[in-house]
């Protein structure tokens, strides 16, 4: 199998996934897949609205009963809105997939060992990423839904205490839900299943998006490096095939600038789409690693239009090269609605923050703590 179907097969794998939780196609999606979104995103909705009529309606004498309610409202709210997203933006998600499985391929060269080993790389990562969220679900799904019940036996019949009901989550019921024990319980962890599949393969999408965007940023910096050859500077230095030499380098350098464009104008949609959940999401770390990588990646890109020996070539490929120079005076960078960058540095300042700010709560909160 080439560097090239491999890579595409798991492009294919990407999709095969996403239309499990009905997003895929991106476009063109059936009435029946449709019908399947709606439902989910009520589903979810539905018991967000159940965890938080038990939020107001329940007594909260401690720290820990807000601890252990408020975040599944969090995580339910953060699946819902990241599906939700997905679909809104359908025509920008379809617009990228469709140029890394069809467009990108004319900057990647199989003869150029660079191109291949770049492609090699980002394609382990890639499938690193796929691989890791697809089987991080399973054991996580079964932990969750089966470790209440399995204490709550365990405390019953090994330790011997009375029996205790224990759900996966805590929500209001308009019935008796001690008498309806089982029932609830498999509601619970029906919904529990299936906010953590929308959440992490939502996050699989997003997270997937940038590693190609970051692909794309290194292929086109091996470009640049090879702007002006060495043999193409012998016979510029010799006055040989001047014209024609120049041409092939204005050219070249014309379709690294489109691709350039291309990647500035979905990097800046795409910081829009995620604007409204990137700093929550941020702060839970599921994708940060991945962040500071488009960041990084997209500064190396200046580096190598430096290095490109862009002095030999005529006024007209200095000119487009000045320009070029002038667009990437900003890196890419996704933000949180323009307020902070997504990178290490916010990721760290974060989690400094966080714990403060739940040391302060649990003072407040837990009278054992005072």
């Amino acid at each position: 199998m080439s560097a090239k179907e491999e890579f595409l097969a798991g492009m294919e794998y990407l999709s095969v996934i996403t239309s499990k939780i009905f997003l895929y196609p991106f476009l063109a999606r059936s009435k029946t897949k449709l019908l399947c979104y709606h439902l989910i995103c009520f589903l979810i909705i539905f018991a967000s609205f159940q965890q938080f009529v038990f939020l107001c309606v329940s007594k909260l004498n401690s720290f820990l009963d807000i601890v252990n309610i408020a975040p599944n409202i969090g995580v339910c709210a953060m699946s819902v809105t990241k599906y939700i997203k997905v679909n809104s933006n359908k025509e920008l998600y379809n617009q990228i997939f469709v140029h890394f499985r069809t467009d990108m391929w004319d900057i990647v060269s199989e003869k150029c060992p660079e191109n291949l080993k770049i492609l090699k790389r980002y394609q382990e990562i890639i499938n690193f990423i796929t691989i890791w969220f697809v089987y991080y679900v399973v054991p996580l799904i079964l932990i969750v839904t089966s470790f209440p019940i399995l204490i709550m036996y365990y405390d019953n019949m090994v330790l011997g205490k009375e029996l205790e009901h224990r759900y996966p989550f805590e929500a209001w019921y308009p019935f008796d839900k001690v008498k309806w024990y089982y029932a609830a319980y498999a509601w619970e962890s029906f919904i529990t299943g299936l906010v953590v599949c929308i959440y992490t393969f939502s996050d699989l999408i997003n997270v997937s998006y940038i590693a190609y965007i970051c692909l794309e940023l290194k292929l086109l910096g091996t470009h640049l490096k090879e702007l002006i050859g060495a043999e193409d500077i012998k016979q510029l230095k010799r006055s040989q095939n001047a014209t024609a030499i120049h041409y092939k380098i204005r050219q070249k350098l014309r379709g690294i600038i489109i691709k350039h464009s291309f990647i500035a104008n979905i990097s800046s949609q795409l910081d829009i789409v995620f604007g409204d959940i990137m700093l929550v999401n941020y702060t839970f770390g599921s994708v940060f690693i991945c962040l500071t990588a488009f960041t990084f990646t997209s500064e190396q890109l200046a580096k190598a239009l430096y290095d490109s020996k862009w002095t030999y070539g005529d006024r007209q490929t200095r000119q487009l090269v000045l320009m070029l120079i002038m667009r990437m005076q900003k890196p890419f960078q996704l933000t949180a609605k323009g307020y902070i960058a997504m990178n290490l540095d916010t990721f760290t300042t974060i989690c400094s923050t966080s714990y403060q700010f739940f040391n302060l709560l649990r003072t407040m909160y837990d009278p054992k703590a005072n």
